[in-house]
């Protein structure tokens, strides 16, 4: 897998894999996979469509993904507001549980391209409840230990633990502490990218147990194993 951009700030990730075989996961991410050659099956709890060459699946929705001989493009976008789904509105595009496929249109290429610039064009992840964006800026920014980390976000929005996980999974669709290791997650993988640093350092500064824990939340949001992720820097062990 080759990581074309990763922008934790908008929220937009972009890679490019060869032979893309995932095993069931999930991401707090609305994902948009082209073809760029080749097919692809996907698979969710109720559906699996075939020679798949375009599709866009919503954050949280649990999927598989195996490829047919194909080299495929991937844009993961972090949407917290309705500024994107409307979009795809317009666009003609309607999820339909939490998919939308395309076999073969040969206007997928300008579609990802449009959804592509509507992302960077756009703040996709500005929640409408001040409260609960505050409590993505601290998970994002700040250093907390997995323990206190919820006491420590309820005393800085003045609500109590159980209203705070109700209105945050109302808001992101899942729960503060799959958010929390979603957010170290992206930090690990910035710093490989950005630090020039290896997968061990990257677990300890990011706040893993260790790498293996890593490992182990990289694929279970991801998919896959972090050793097919690369370009000229190389995530490997």
């Amino acid at each position: 897998m080759k990581v074309l951009d990763f922008n934790i700030k908008k929220g937009t990730y972009k890679f490019e894999i060869a032979d893309l075989n995932s095993d069931n996961h999930s991401h707090p991410v609305v994902e948009i996979i082209i073809a760029l050659n080749g097919s692809f099956s996907l698979k969710t709890s109720n559906q699996k469509k075939e020679n798949v060459v375009f599709a866009i699946i919503d954050s949280n929705i649990k999927h598989e993904i195996v490829s047919l001989n194909c080299t495929a493009k991937l844009l993961m976008i972090e949407s917290h507001n309705k500024l994107l789904s409307a979009f795809l509105n317009q666009l003609g595009i309607q999820l339909v549980n939490g998919l939308f496929i395309n076999k073969n249109d040969t206007q997928n290429s300008q579609l990802f391209k449009k959804i592509e610039l509507f992302a960077a064009s756009r703040d996709l992840k500005q929640i409408e409840d001040q409260r609960i964006q505050k409590c993505i800026k601290i998970l994002e920014n700040e250093d907390l230990e997995y323990d206190t980390m919820i006491a420590s976000l309820t005393s800085k929005v003045f609500l109590s633990e159980s209203r705070l996980s109700h209105l945050f999974k109302e808001s992101i669709g899942i729960s503060i502490k799959k958010y929390f290791v979603w957010s170290k997650l992206k930090k690990a993988i910035h710093l490989v990218l950005n630090e020039g640093i290896n997968l061990t350092e990257a677990s300890s500064q990011s706040g893993f147990f260790d790498q293996a824990h890593l490992s182990n939340a990289f694929k279970n949001i991801l998919g896959i194993n972090p050793s097919k992720v690369y370009n000229s820097r190389t995530l490997q062990f």
